[in-house]
């Protein structure tokens, strides 16, 4: 469907309200981008074509999250080749407005489950401010109108973009870690220049958006770069403390509470629930069709994965065949058992941590020093949550992990029975957890000690984003639509 035809199903302006009430999620996971809402407002347990549904609009193509304040709705996507920004009213779902934006560079270099739209917008109320890799960041008016733009080139990455820029202490905050030239900058609301930026030579291509943190009078912005967390001050840009040995692929958002910060980093060579490299004997003995003890481009192309993420429906796997020129040391078109080994010395170069982390900030004087990791469970793109003294963790396979925040002692953890891949992250409120997994199963379950699952809610479309939650509402964004549950006014 085109633009102009979805505008035209979706605009009737006799509709149209201007919705006043205070509902803020106005940033990736909300508040803070902690994913928690304040418990007193009752949310919806049951999601479902007849549970709890107040409407449901068609939404562009796109993995960013719903940006809610007050009664509007900012979501990004792509439609006729174009970069799109709507605005819809929270109470219908009505569109107020839609604004396309032509690209400004060549197509951008993405994973295959990855869009052109995953950065989510964030707002300060009076402003909607938006990424797209192929263009940089925009900022519209409340209305729809543009005030301005920084252009920016597409970071130099593997598998798109996603960090999403956030709003805090008065400062639009954006983090660009790229291939070449990384940085974080805070700029002006009103204006878009640069208050400051920290140069961040050395740091490799990430997706994390940042987190911050009050430390007494001081701001922190929390980035999670390629091999470590570092806090920069807000106020100038400089680096307050760090933390190293973590992913070289970052894609979580760190979370404060209890005096501690929480990030995760996965490892796919010590994450228990990978399923590893195979032998070279197993290989020939599945794809050696000629019986010669080696492997040809076509034998390996017949394997579906060497190296498995558990329980994520084959994505991220990686085929032998994909990699056989990596492998084929001597480009002879023939892997054998002794270039195999290659593959388990690439894979044990892997150093990194794989584990929760819980870390205690620096200080003037005193470095940051990790009270306890905990190595199970541990999610790839779901950031942590923390939520009642607790801190949880869900990851591919519906695998839900809760620990005590303080001390890292294990509470639970079991399956949701939500299989498949998980890409959103959990969110929180009245006293519930919601979990997402790519199938479309949005679980939700008791914060508890002990896992109590109040309903599995199969919407049957296949989810990306991170719900939001907003006014005694959850907002889920699936493939096609954007949901609006609650209880009827």
């Amino acid at each position: 469907m085109s633009a102009s035809v979805l505008l035209r199903a979706l605009l009737p302006l006799a509709l149209l309200s201007t919705g006043d009430d205070e509902a803020r999620w106005g940033r990736f996971r909300g508040p803070d981008g902690a994913g928690v809402v304040a418990d007193d407002v009752p949310l919806p347990t049951e999601l479902g074509p007849g549970k709890n549904l107040l409407w449901k609009r068609e939404a562009p193509p796109g993995h960013s999250s719903p940006c809610v304040w007050d009664g509007r709705i900012f979501l990004t996507g792509t439609a006729g080749g174009e970069l799109v920004t709507a605005c819809l009213d929270r109470k219908t779902g009505e569109i107020l407005w839609w604004r396309s934006l032509a690209p400004k560079h060549g197509p951008e270099r993405l994973h295959r489950v990855n869009s052109p739209a995953s950065p989510t917008p964030a707002t300060d109320g009076e402003r909607v401010y938006v990424y797209f890799g192929r263009l940089g960041l925009v900022c519209f008016d409340r209305d729809g109108e543009e005030l301005w733009r920084r252009e920016t080139p597409p970071p130099d990455s593997t598998f798109g973009t996603a960090a999403s820029p956030i709003v805090a202490g008065g400062r639009v905050l954006f983090a660009h870690d790229s291939n070449a030239d990384s940085f974080v900058e805070a700029l002006e609301p009103a204006t878009g220049k640069p208050v400051w930026r920290a140069e961040r030579p050395g740091f490799g291509a990430a997706w994390s958006t940042p987190a911050v943190r009050r430390d007494g009078d001081a701001l922190e912005v929390l980035v999670n770069g390629v091999w470590w967390l570092t806090a920069y001050d807000l106020r100038d840009g400089a680096e307050r403390w760090a933390v190293p040995g973590l992913t070289d692929e970052p894609i979580v958002t760190p979370v404060a509470g209890a005096g501690l910060v929480f990030v995760s980093s996965y490892n796919m060579n010590t994450n228990p629930e990978v399923i590893g490299l195979p032998d070279f004997d197993d290989l020939l003995a599945r794809h050696d069709a000629d019986g010669d003890g080696r492997l040809n481009r076509d034998e390996a192309s017949a394997n579906e994965s060497i190296l498995s993420r558990y329980d994520a429906d084959g994505e991220g796997d990686h085929p032998l065949g994909n990699m056989f020129r990596f492998f084929d040391e001597d480009r002879d078109g023939l892997l054998t058992a002794e270039e195999w080994k290659k593959a388990g010395r690439w894979l044990a170069g892997f150093k990194h941590e794989n584990g929760l982390l819980a870390i205690r900030p620096g200080e003037p004087g005193k470095p940051a020093e990790v009270v306890w990791r905990y190595t199970h469970g541990i999610p790839e793109c779901p950031s942590p949550l923390f939520y009642r003294d607790r801190v949880y963790l869900v990851k591919n396979g519906g695998i839900a992990t809760c620990l005590d925040a303080a001390t890292g002692a294990l509470k639970f953890q079991e399956r949701l029975d939500s299989r498949g891949p998980c890409y959103a992250s959990p969110v929180a409120g009245d006293g519930k957890i919601y979990t997402a997994s790519a199938r479309g199963v949005v679980t939700v379950f008791a914060a508890a000690d002990e896992l109590n699952v109040l309903a599995r809610n199969d919407l049957g479309e296949r989810i990306m984003a991170t719900p939001a939650l907003a006014g005694g509402r959850v907002y889920v964004r699936t493939e096609k639509n954007l949901y609006a549950f609650g209880a009827k006014d």
